[in-house]
């Protein structure tokens, strides 16, 4: 008998089982086996698994097995429950996967003596759904993450003077705001504790089966073990995704009352479980039943759907009602009385109370409204032009360099704003430009009337231009990761974001293309029209290539108190997710950096860019004073690339934009066994024959090659003419193709002359 059988049922064809059953193989267990239970009986199916059992017969059985006792998700999990051969049983998803060292963590923590119940963190694999960081996207909250402060606000417990005897209680039940985001993921069962206690799924129940066979776990449990290694990894982020997409509101609705029938019916003995339970009834009413209810034109649905909710909490707890906030008590005392007529008034009154208190939240929020009355309706400023970098956090990238060409060009042709949050930031930006703090009356003012507006990402979520007004989005560059409509995240995540992409990039008059390889990706990643693309280059990268290039360097080298007589490598790493970190919360570097001083400090210096993310967590060893610079508070990293003779990178799009420059490029992929586990995320497949610069693995690599640059160069010269041709063959003139094609003003201001044609 092995120790561990993991139950994966299967619903329908398999997409992502291969990289299910890769995690499993990279846990290096031997005593586990695998049990693929079918929903379906397709020969291809069947034959997929086959080839699953042969490749991985070396680590670990794979049975398959059909369904014999009905269809649904409980069904198949009940029917593995039966064929399981291991003293542990652990349930998976076909589209999850898990952390190395999961079941390792699991297993060491079962004692002689048989444990109910072990279990793991469970996390999403996408942290942020769209990739980027917007004023409205919040990031995806790791599930199972302990908040003491949530807790703290949840004060049914304390009243009912219950005390958890049961960790999993708290840590499993009381941090979940739904019942149908209780889950067996994550989890480990001892099979005899799950059969002398008769636990099984409810096959009447087909999106969220697991509340009840949790909660009957959980009272019948006298002990459990968490473990903090390890996690368990969803791929939708939300636990029944795959399955409550199919259905809509009404059947949602009508599953979770059974759901929520069958949790409550086990648990009228136990007196925090059943809190527990009513309190997440209650709370999916006043979030989630009265905004449905109120909006329906479906008379017959409200009714019905009210009449069952009010059915429920006739059986409440008056202590669990006391435990919400004085505008949700209201909603539950007139679910209580049954009254339909009575409770969507008062729902009308709370909605407008909602919007009131949205307004007041955020200042913000009242001085848009406010602008909104007063500077609406207002005649458009010509020759008004709003620019904003990184959210008003930084003067860098393509507004920088597009308003630079015009203040250079046609000094006073146009009024020129820029968002700048801080004092300082403002003092940097140089000309004649008017400076507004976001979100500031100021701001809102222009952003209202300028006639144009150059930004590098999505404008805010609430703002529509009006049809004088022209947008252009210069984005980030040329994509390295994939973009929202190329993500499954995104692709499987809420439709409000996927709608308000949509709103979004319809109001763009233009985005700015690098190169035919970024045109694609954009086409494909954001849904923008091809007419919308404007493919002439990236402003940015004038700069780089401008006449006056080796005489800017040396003046920003000399400003930068650097030393004139020694090349500089920039070394740019990408920001990884799982960045590894001291005790002390301190970036780690990867690279060799004491090893290149004792063998390159003669003729090298290196500047140092970490991520925006990390910018601030990293702490150079004063050995390395002299030698290394770190310059990740800096804002224009094309200034960093100029004065750099060098550079070294990983799997960052700052390639795109060095490699205009047409200088050494070194690709440190220390990680790469791991990048080619995620690659799925990138456009770019880096292809060792198409790479610009040599792979090295070790500093030592990139040492030596260093050390025989002109055989490097000789070497991937023809390599690096390749991409060049392929991403930077538009640099230069870009801004001025920009300025020609966009702002109308100009029609006639000077004549155009490009070999460069605007496609």
């Amino acid at each position: 008998m092995s120790k561990l059988t993991i139950i994966i049922p299967l619903l329908k064809k398999p997409e992502y089982l291969k990289e299910c059953l890769e995690s499993i193989a990279a846990q290096n267990l031997q005593n586990i086996d695998v049990l693929i239970v079918r929903d379906l009986d397709l020969p291809e199916v069947v034959e997929e698994i086959e080839g699953y059992t042969k490749q991985y017969a070396n680590k670990f059985p794979v049975r398959q097995v059909l369904c014999e006792e009905g269809h649904g998700l409980a069904a198949a999990r009940n029917f593995g429950l039966f064929q399981c051969k291991g003293e542990y049983v652990y349930f998976m998803e076909p589209e999850d996967m898990l952390e190395p060292g999961t079941f390792h963590a699991l297993l060491d923590a079962v004692p002689n003596l048989p444990v109910p119940l072990v279990y793991s963190r469970v996390k999403p694999m996408h942290r942020l759904v769209s990739g980027y960081h917007e004023e409205y996207e919040e990031e995806v909250q790791l599930l199972f993450e302990t908040d003491s402060g949530k807790l703290s606000q949840r004060p049914a417990m304390d009243q009912a003077e219950a005390v958890y005897h049961c960790p999993a209680k708290e840590y499993m039940v009381e941090l979940r705001d739904d019942l149908e985001d209780f889950t067996v993921l994550g989890c480990m069962f001892h099979r005899s504790f799950l059969k002398e206690n008769d636990i099984l799924f409810s096959t009447d129940i087909q999106i969220y089966p697991d509340a009840p066979f949790i909660c009957k776990v959980l009272i019948n449990a006298e002990n459990s073990i968490a473990v903090s290694e390890g996690a368990y990894i969803k791929r939708n982020g939300t636990f029944r995704y795959e399955i409550e997409k199919e259905y809509d509101w009404k059947g949602r609705l009508n599953d979770y009352m059974k759901c929520y029938d069958k949790a409550y019916s086990y648990c009228t003995s136990n007196l925090e479980m059943m809190l527990l339970v009513q309190e997440t009834m209650c709370s999916r009413y006043v979030n989630v039943v009265v905004r449905l209810i109120s909006k329906s034109r479906d008379k017959e649905f409200t009714q019905s759907i009210y009449d069952i909710f009010a059915k429920q909490m006739k059986r409440v707890d008056k202590r669990v009602v006391s435990s919400f906030g004085r505008a949700e008590r209201k909603h539950l005392k007139l679910l209580l009385d049954g009254n339909l007529k009575n409770s969507l008034a008062y729902m009308k009154t709370f909605i407008k109370h909602k919007k009131r208190e949205y307004l007041f939240r955020k200042k913000s929020n009242l001085v848009r409204m406010v602008a909104e009355k007063l500077f609406g309706n207002m005649d458009i400023l010509e020759r008004y032009i709003v620019f904003e970098s990184g959210r008003g956090q930084r003067y860098y990238g393509d507004p920088k360099y597009i308003y630079q060409y015009l203040q250079k060009n046609y000094p006073g042709e146009y009024k020129c704003i820029w968002v700048a949050n801080d004092k300082e930031l403002a003092n940097r930006i140089d000309g004649r430009c008017t400076t507004v703090k976001l979100y500031s009356i100021r701001y809102f003012y222009y952003i209202l009337r300028a006639k144009y507006w150059v930004k590098d990402t999505r404008q805010p979520i609430w703002w529509y231009k009006s049809s004088e007004q022209v947008y252009i989005s210069t984005w980030l560059g040329t994509p390295m990761q994939k973009l929202f409509l190329d993500k499954q995240a995104f692709l499987d995540g809420d439709k409000a974001l996927k709608r308000g992409l949509k709103a979004q990039v319809e109001q763009w008059d233009a985005l700015i293309s690098g190169n035919a390889y970024s045109t694609q990706r954009f086409m494909t990643g954001l849904g923008v029209s091809r007419e919308q693309i404007l493919e002439i280059g990236n402003p940015r990268n004038d700069y780089l290539v401008a006449e006056n290039a080796q005489e800017e360097k040396e003046r920003l080298k000399m400003e930068m108190g650097l030393p004139m007589d020694k090349k500089t490598i920039l070394y740019a790493p990408v920001w990884r997710e799982e960045e590894e970190t001291d005790v002390e919360d301190c970036y780690k570097m990867q690279l060799g950096l004491h090893r290149m001083k004792e063998q390159l400090s003669d003729e090298y210096i290196i500047l140092v860019r970490i991520h925006d993310y990390i910018t601030g967590r990293m702490i150079l060893d004063k050995a390395l004073e002299g030698f290394v610079y770190d310059f990740s508070f800096y804002d224009d990293v094309q200034e960093l690339m100029l004065i750099s003779d060098i550079m070294i990178t990983d799997y960052s799009s700052m390639v795109f934009d060095y490699a205009c420059l047409k200088r050494p490029i070194f690709f440190y992929l220390y990680d790469e066994a791991d990048y080619r586990k995620k690659r799925n995320h990138f456009y770019y497949e880096w292809k060792e024959e198409e790479m610009p610069g040599p792979c090295c693995h070790t500093t030592q690599e990139i040492i030596n090659y260093i050390k025989d640059m002109d055989k490097m160069e000789e070497t991937y010269r023809e390599r690096y003419n390749a991409f060049y041709e392929k991403f930077c063959s538009l640099a230069g003139k870009s801004a001025e193709r920009l300025a020609r094609s966009m702002f109308v003003e100009m029609a006639d201001m000077f004549a155009y002359e490009d070999s460069k044609s605007l496609q």
